[in-house]
């Protein structure tokens, strides 16, 4: 079976389109506990994402992505620094107020890519800390993110209009409207007037949706408006929300021209909850679900776009 280590894809398309003469903007979206079998181009029928299907159609789709833990934290830091979640002792979700953390020690991709000439930025979940924002562990900026707009952990009380975000250490307060288009607001304001231009960029985009507690605009909704059981609407419905906010970012990029030039990579952090009171998420032909090591709680979406090259 052949395995491609994702940080060092990363860091191995810089080397070489550095020394071409152009370096690539990366742009990694992370959904928060989506399921293989969550989305249209992974062989839903029922559920509506037009522009992951259209990502994947534009691109590759991994038919074996896994991710580097079954649950959120693990699989986070994982991802950000390309080691083993044990070796970087943590090996569970991170509680707020937590001493567990990702160490200031490690190297993530964002540190290396800012050390490299980049433009860096965080938007959405973060949980590597459990002292979010307080002094004793190390923050997003401390992680080589220039510019950050985070929570600790889930949007609160939910989805819909939080007040626990924090931009470059200032919380913001109450906000108005739903956590996959805030995060996608920020992400397109940096793009537009808060990065600098003259860098390629690294844009790190962590959706909350689909993870409990859900909150979905009617619009969405309304897609689903055959299911009788309200929580299934909301959640499939949660979907389609945060595929609309991809699409608006996927369009900004269009817009600015960037599209061509940046290399986009959407995932998860592992497979769907499914409690008892929120059974929902599929995980296609997989057994198991989020928590557990069998192919549900790890194999994961996986979906890889670079237009230009």
């Amino acid at each position: 079976m052949k395995r491609i280590f994702f940080p060092a894809v990363l860091l191995l398309l810089g080397l070489v389109s550095s020394r071409a003469g152009a370096a690539p903007n990366f742009l990694v979206v992370l959904a928060d506990d989506l399921g293989y079998g969550d989305l249209g181009c992974y062989g839903n029928e029922a559920v509506h994402t037009p522009h992951l299907d259209r990502l994947a159609a534009e691109g590759l789709r991994f038919t074996d992505c896994y991710a580097a833990a079954a649950n959120c934290s693990p699989s986070r830091a994982g991802l950000m620094t390309g080691r083993t979640p044990w070796r970087l002792g943590i090996h569970n979700w991170i509680p707020m107020l937590s001493p567990m953390h990702l160490q200031a020690s490690e190297t993530t991709i964002a540190t290396l890519l800012r050390d490299a000439g980049y433009a860096t930025c965080h938007t959405g979940k973060w949980h590597l800390n459990g002292m979010f924002n307080l002094t004793g562990q190390p923050q997003p900026n401390d992680h080589g993110f220039d510019h950050w707009f985070s929570v600790q952990n889930n949007a609160l009380p939910n989805h819909r209009n939080p007040y626990n975000f924090v931009r470059n250490g200032i919380p913001v307060g109450p906000l108005e409207g739903y956590s996959s288009g805030l995060v996608t607001d920020e992400a397109v304001e940096w793009l537009r007037h808060g990065r600098d231009a003259e860098k390629p960029f690294f844009l790190f985009v962590c959706y909350h949706e689909p993870h409990e507690p859900i909150a979905t605009a009617p619009e969405f909704e309304r897609l689903y408006a055959g299911l009788e059981d309200p929580a299934e609407r909301a959640y499939w419905g949660n979907i389609t929300q945060m595929d609309a906010a991809l699409g608006r970012l996927l369009g900004e990029l269009e817009s600015l021209d960037l599209a061509d030039d940046t290399f986009v990579f959407f995932s998860s952090d592992n497979g769907p909850a499914q409690t008892s009171w929120h059974p929902y998420g599929s995980t296609g032909p997989l057994r198991a679900k989020k928590g557990y090591l069998w192919e549900g709680g790890i194999r994961v979406p996986g979906i890889v776009r670079w237009p230009g090259r």
